[in-house]
């Protein structure tokens, strides 16, 4: 009896993962250093717009955009969180697991957050940015309302002035809800969190063969 999902969706699931994992990541630093670059919060942006990519490397806006998430891939599924801030990602990506889930067994704020969606694409066509304070505004506004009043809610730990700060703030639902959309791709994959250190081996394999296609990042 084969336990694991199909193994030809094995590649979606570790990209999916990786796209988690750098969601996690993003708000993690917007939380605690108010900063994650714009190019991060960019592709960001362009995975949740995706939501009729041919596949999914181009759901989550390029390979070469989920290189942290890949990166900490590996780790994670062997050796585990090494340190308080690794444990926090970690926390994250798992609540991200279980939000999408739920977000998938709730029609109504699944058909809100597509109604965001749509509408964030109508901004994007009249204002042509895709960091323009109207799109990131609706898209954070689609992810409190859309997902917020579900279970468990993400508990964002930082530094309070930037978790009070109304544009820290907006990036980062904007990051939690590029989490959401990676996270749908993972279930839809098969994903599941008990059978995921099941299949680490193999995980692991495919996001050393993705990292490997990739150019060395600068200080590699």
């Amino acid at each position: 009896m084969n336990l694991l999902p199909d193994a030809k969706r094995r590649d979606d699931r570790c990209l999916s993962l990786a796209g988690m994992l750098r969601a996690s990541l993003a708000v993690q630093k917007q939380a605690r250093q108010g900063y994650a670059d714009d190019h991060q919060l960019r592709l960001a942006v362009q995975s949740i717009l995706a939501q009729e990519a041919p596949d999914s490397i181009a759901a989550l806006a390029g390979l070469d955009g989920l290189r942290p998430g890949l990166e900490l891939l590996c780790p994670f599924l062997y050796r585990g969180p090494a340190e308080p801030q690794e444990a926090e990602i970690l926390r994250y990506t798992l609540s991200l697991a279980k939000l999408g889930r739920r977000l998938l067994r709730h029609p109504q704020a699944f058909a809100r957050v597509e109604q965001g969606i749509r509408q964030a694409r109508r901004q994007l066509d009249h204002f042509n940015d895709l960091l323009h304070p109207s799109v990131l505004a609706g898209l954070a506004e689609t992810y409190a309302e859309g997902i917020g009043s579900l279970r468990p809610r993400i508990i964002v730990t930082g530094e309070s002035r930037f978790l009070s700060r109304e544009e820290d703030a907006t990036r980062i639902r904007t990051f939690l809800l590029a989490g959401v959309r990676a996270t749908v791709l993972w279930h839809q994959s098969g994903g599941r969190i008990w059978n995921t250190l099941l299949e680490r081996e193999s995980l692991c394999g495919r996001s050393r063969y993705f990292l490997s296609q990739l150019s060395p990042s600068p200080g590699h």
